[in-house]
């Protein structure tokens, strides 16, 4: 049976609440199945020698002695309420750390995203529409490389070539365009790589296609069938692989901040794990989370103005 507009949309939010549930819950777990102690770490912290006592007495302050579901659904009646808590490491609000770290961490997927879009897309059509010849073999012999090279790898060589040697940028972070850029291009350089081999085997079989042939009939240049016809046809799955990639660039975007120190939520998180701070790092799950739901739900939803078809069945 058919669902109405509503309907789906109460079970595409029942779906999302789940997976919120899901992350929350065995994001606590893990902390809490930790052998680190938070009591320890707050002292650590702050350079103090604590007796038995005072750890007893903090454990008790931060309700860690608690039991486990009664621990977890006192942080999810505060996160019900817009409290995330305060960190351990300076007793700062976690949701205003993590707000002000936020918009950082979305520039630089943003631009990464669309540094991406702008190389790949061009190249993959190149590369199937001279399919086999030299330019092709020799792409797909650097997509090999940039696929098998992890993104931190490629920063810290960049960082050593642009910054150390050649002395393009400063090794100093700054929050401009040349502080931005590498960090975004460390992300963009593998992701491209799959971009770009993804776009060439989805060309080929649009080009493969019977309306190619019919355009070839009539004349139509091999470019404009490219350009006009074979990616407009590429567009939903360039939003569905958009969609897909959105996650690793979020995740590796953790590593690549803190090697360019750029002020993301990716320099929050590794602080907070070296510190032991759970409170943040719960947080911070849960926030990548929600901003991965949000983003998918947005490709989706984007379907219907892309697709006439998607529409129609809509």
């Amino acid at each position: 049976m058919k669902r109405s507009r509503g309907g789906r949309i109460a079970w595409r939010l029942c779906g999302a609440l789940v997976v919120i549930l899901g992350v929350t819950f065995l994001t606590f777990l893990l902390a809490y199945l930790s052998p680190a102690d938070a009591a320890i770490s707050w002292f650590a912290d702050r350079g103090i020698y604590p007796s038995e006592e005072e750890l007893i007495a903090k454990r008790a302050e931060l309700g860690v002695d608690r039991p486990f579901f009664e621990q977890y659904l006192s942080w999810m009646w505060g996160l019900c309420h817009g409290d995330l808590g305060e960190s351990l490491r300076n007793g700062a609000p976690v949701a205003d750390t993590l707000m002000e770290a936020l918009p950082f961490t979305l520039a630089l997927t943003a631009v990464s995203l669309v540094m991406t879009l702008v190389v790949s897309i061009p190249l993959g059509l190149l590369c199937a529409r001279y399919r086999d010849s030299a330019y092709d073999q020799f792409m797909r012999f650097i997509t090999y490389l940039f696929n098998a090279l992890p993104n931190f790898f490629i920063a810290l060589l960049m960082l050593y070539l642009l910054c150390v040697r050649l002395g393009w940028f400063s090794v100093i972070p700054t929050y401009d365009f040349k502080g931005i850029f590498m960090p975004s291009v460390a992300l963009a350089l593998p992701l491209s790589a799959w971009y770009i081999r993804q776009v060439r085997a989805l060309a080929l079989g649009q080009i493969n296609a019977g309306y190619v042939s019919g355009l070839r009939a009539r004349g139509v240049s091999e470019t404009r069938i490219l350009v006009k016809h074979v990616l407009r046809n590429l567009a939903v799955p360039l939003l569905t692989l958009v969609g897909i990639s959105l996650g690793s660039l979020l995740g590796g975007a953790v590593i690549v901040e803190n090697i360019f120190g750029w002020p993301g939520v990716g320099g929050v998180s590794v602080l907070a794990i070296g510190h032991r701070d759970y409170i943040v790092i719960q947080a911070y799950a849960l926030l990548m989370a929600i901003v991965f739901l949000i983003v998918n739900a947005l490709v989706d939803f984007s379907y219907r103005f892309i697709d006439p078809r998607v529409r129609k069945r809509g």
